[in-house]
Order: C-alpha cells, then sequence, then structure tokens
C-alpha cells in the first residue's frame, strides 16, 4: 500500500459529514441501558464471596465432646448473596419513602403499603441462610481435601463443589483481565467500561501477585549455577513439610515451618547436603564401593543416622 492510501485511510470524516450524520438529538438512555446491565452483570460476577472463618480461630468452632474428626477449617468461598436488580428497586422504593417523609408538610405519613415483592424478598434471604446452614453441616462433616471425600461429595452433594469451583474462575476472570489491562492497555469498549467499573470502586477482585518479602529482589550471580537450591546451595534441610504446610486457603498453619515433622530416627535423615554427599564419594574407596551399599552417605549407626543398611 502506498504512503498516499495509508495516509488516506487514516484520515477521520470531515465537520460535514459529522454534521450530516447526527440530525436528531440523542440523549443515549439505550447506550445508559446496556451500560446499567453490563455494571449489574459485572457485579453478579465480582460479588464478594461469604469468607471462611478465620483458620487462627477455628478452635473455637469445636463443640464441646465432638469428634475430633470433624473438619473445623472453615468453609471454601463462595457466593450466597449478590446485586440484583429486585434489590436495586427495593432501595430505590425506600429512599422515595423517605425522600416523601422529608417534604411532606403534612403530620400524616405518606401511605406505602407492604408489596408483594418485599415479603418475596425477606423469604429469599430466609432460604439463602438456610442453605448456608446446610453447607456448613456438610463442610464440618466432610473434609474435601481428606482422601475419596470429594468423590463422596460429587456422588451426594455436587452443588457444594460447584459453587467453590464457580468461585475460583470468578476470581481468577477478574485479575486476569485486570491485569491484562494495566499491563497492555484499554483497548476495546469492554475493557474501557470494564476499567471504569473498576476505578469507580463499583467492582472490585483479587489480583495475582508473586508472594515473595520486599527485600527479595535481583541480584548480583543470579544466573549463576550454584545459586540455585536445587544444585545444592539454598536452603538447609530442617524437616519434611506436612501436607498443605504450603497452602493459601482452608486450614494452613501461620508460616510452613510449623506444619514440619523433624528427621530424627527416620529413613535417610543424615545431611544431604551436595557437599556431604561429596565428601562420601571422594573419602569412600573403590573396594568399600563394591563391597558394601554407601548408604552412610545419608547417616549411619555410627552418627546416629537411621539410613545405613
Amino acid at each position: 500500500m502506498s504512503s498516499g492510501m495509508t495516509a488516506e485511510a487514516k484520515q477521520g470524516p470531515s465537520a460535514m459529514e459529522l454534521y450530516g450524520s447526527h440530525s436528531s438529538a440523542d440523549l443515549g438512555h439505550a447506550q445508559a441501558g446496556q451500560l446499567d446491565q453490563i455494571r449489574m452483570g459485572q457485579q453478579m460476577k465480582n460479588a464478594r464471596p461469604l469468607e471462611s472463618q478465620d483458620i487462627a480461630n477455628r478452635e473455637s468452632l469445636r463443640a464441646s465432646g465432638a469428634p475430633e474428626w470433624y473438619n473445623y477449617a472453615g468453609m471454601l468461598p463462595a457466593k450466597y448473596d449478590i446485586p440484583t436488580a429486585h434489590k436495586e428497586r427495593l432501595v430505590a422504593r425506600a429512599a422515595v419513602r423517605e425522600a416523601a417523609q422529608d417534604v411532606s408538610s403534612s403530620s400524616v405519613p405518606r401511605p406505602d403499603p407492604i408489596t408483594d415483592e418485599e415479603v418475596n424478598y425477606v423469604q429469599a434471604m430466609q432460604r439463602q441462610a438456610e442453605l448456608v446452614d446446610f453447607d456448613r453441616y456438610i463442610n464440618t462433616l466432610v473434609d474435601p481435601r481428606k482422601p475419596g471425600n470429594l468423590k463422596w461429595l460429587m456422588d451426594v452433594y455436587p452443588e457444594f463443589v460447584h459453587r467453590r469451583i464457580a468461585q475460583v474462575h470468578d476470581d481468577y476472570d477478574f485479575a486476569l483481565r485486570n491485569q491484562m489491562i494495566d499491563s497492555w492497555g484499554i483497548n476495546t469498549f469492554d475493557d474501557l467500561h470494564f476499567k471504569y467499573l473498576v476505578d469507580q470502586g463499583k467492582i472490585q477482585g483479587p489480583k495475582l501477585a508473586q508472594l515473595k518479602s520486599p527485600s527479595e529482589g535481583y541480584s548480583l550471580g543470579w544466573l549463576a549455577p550454584s545459586n540455585s537450591w536445587i544444585v545444592g546451595g539454598g536452603k538447609p534441610r530442617d524437616g519434611l513439610k506436612l501436607p498443605f504446610a504450603s497452602a493459601n486457603f482452608g486450614a494452613r498453619p501461620d508460616n510452613p515451618g510449623q506444619w514440619q515433622t523433624g528427621d530424627s530416627g527416620q529413613p535417610l535423615s543424615g545431611d544431604r547436603s551436595m557437599r556431604a554427599v561429596a565428601k562420601e564419594v571422594v573419602t569412600t574407596g573403590a573396594q568399600n564401593y563394591a563391597r558394601e551399599a554407601p548408604m552412610s552417605l545419608f547417616g549411619s549407626s555410627s552418627t546416629g543416622g537411621a539410613g545405613s543398611y
């Protein structure tokens, strides 16, 4: 394509073309209605889920004499209540009722009869509260982390699982979309309206982040082979971390080191550092290698380890 054609293609409409294409007033009612529908959809999708009980206080949930095997960790996040047009209508009606009382010059309040929509709303909220209690009951009975329990839930009460997986999707959809817009800018009308809702605080959600301390960052020698903990540098072994020691949801310790068991008396529990292994390889003669298994690398009866044969 020639430069002339490129310049022509980039030209916008002339002033008279703009004038001729808009002959009547447009107050934007249709656009406002569409934006309101999108806004409501986003608020429903990104409504704050019901939070789990604080793990630090889970012992307060334990009833006196109740079985120890009950699950006291609290439920994973899920939505039980979301914004709706019905609720907004009730709020608007209450505002009109209060405004009528403010401006009324009569001592007799303006009559406003109770309608079916208000009664239906109260009953709907009661049903939702009952659902929350039922799910709490199920969560106390079943710990989804334990092998076999997820299969039982999917057979007996799959909705419990589906609601929580749906919440995971909603959380990550928000985080990914918001991060992509922050990184690459606003490129569509949907991007524009989504970012408007986020910036105005009309919708909120989580963000993707690398969990690290503020002091961590680039350091000299980052590409050096010895910098990798896999190669033998890194953190010294101080025990075996227990399942879910690093969990971010559900029952979890304040820090991973709280959920670990010591190595004393366990198989292969001696010094496993690369330097210790190399030292054993260097100091153990070929005759000894041929005659006996070099399990002293990870402890022996003479050193109190539990890895020797």
